[in-house]
């Protein structure tokens, strides 16, 4: 009897500490300079620093969680925060946006967006085919369409429209120099509806299966990158092309294999979809 009390509180004392362990937060990289002028200053959700020597441009604020860790983020980088004259994102969902009020507030930066995505920063509202809670209105600054650009202090950044994920979803494109050599780099839009979203008659988004199909053919006929940078931490399964000077804490680092193979499963998975939201009509 005895014996089989040690076992139990042993067990439980295991149970207890699995239980600790599981409950603590991910650890996230801290910022870094990912290559050229770009710097990571995310958390759970990708956050960008495009740092030119008039000001910068921020790429996504995350949930508004993440307000004070980007903030923090900048400054330990040795950049101010005020100086932050412009803001991007990759698309209207909150967890990639719903920091832009407070960070808008903070540092007065004009807010740019692309179409669908732009009224729904406006509205504080969620107009894709997910319509998910958690969007914070925000005034947006300059409204775009597919490839305009944001240039500031020799940097310019080109919008290609790919409206699957969300209506505006918008991959960034530009180009960066290190070690005396030019860089290809995109910052991930959005390529295919969330898992599980109505895509027939969808009240939201009525074309998403179309606009989805676009986007998939745009994403396709690009020259993949050298480097593509996506807003949620990934895991390849294996390193990096050795070719790309890249800091080795990025885990959103993507290099043109791994872009490729991502745009083939997205197109491979969501013409599942459709045939089976298609098959329950």
């Amino acid at each position: 009897m005895r014996r089989l009390n040690v076992w139990m509180l042993l067990s439980a004392a295991i149970l207890f500490l699995g239980t600790v362990i599981t409950a603590q937060p991910a650890a996230f990289p801290e910022a870094f300079r990912v290559i050229g002028n770009i710097y990571w200053v995310g958390d759970e959700y990708g956050s960008y620093l495009i740092t030119t020597s008039q000001g910068h441009v921020l790429l996504d604020t995350g949930s508004t969680e993440m307000h004070d860790v980007i903030v923090s983020n900048v400054k330990k980088l040795g950049f101010k925060v005020e100086d932050i004259k412009i803001m991007i994102s990759s698309h209207a969902h909150w967890d990639h946006v719903q920091g832009h009020a407070a960070m808008k507030k903070l540092t007065g930066a004009q807010v740019v967006a692309l179409g669908g995505d732009a009224a729904a920063l406006e509205a504080g509202q969620d107009n894709s085919a997910g319509g998910f809670p958690g969007m914070i209105a925000v005034h947006v600054d300059r409204v775009i369409k597919d490839g305009d650009t944001v240039s500031l202090g020799g940097t310019t950044l080109r919008a290609l429209w790919t409206p699957g994920h969300t209506q505006g979803a918008t991959v960034w494109m530009t180009t960066v120099q290190e070690g005396g050599k030019n860089y290809s780099v995109a910052f991930r839009g959005g390529e295919v509806p969330n898992d599980g979203v109505p895509l027939i008659n969808n009240p939201r988004h009525p074309t998403v299966i179309e606009d989805t199909r676009m986007t998939l053919q745009r994403l396709k006929a690009l020259k993949p990158p050298d480097l593509f940078l996506h807003n949620h931490h990934q895991n390849l399964g294996r390193p990096l092309d050795a070719a790309l000077p890249v800091d080795s804490h990025c885990d959103t680092c993507m290099d043109a294999k791994a872009f490729t193979d991502m745009l083939a499963r997205s197109e491979k998975n969501f013409t599942e979809q459709v045939r089976e939201a298609e098959a329950k009509k």
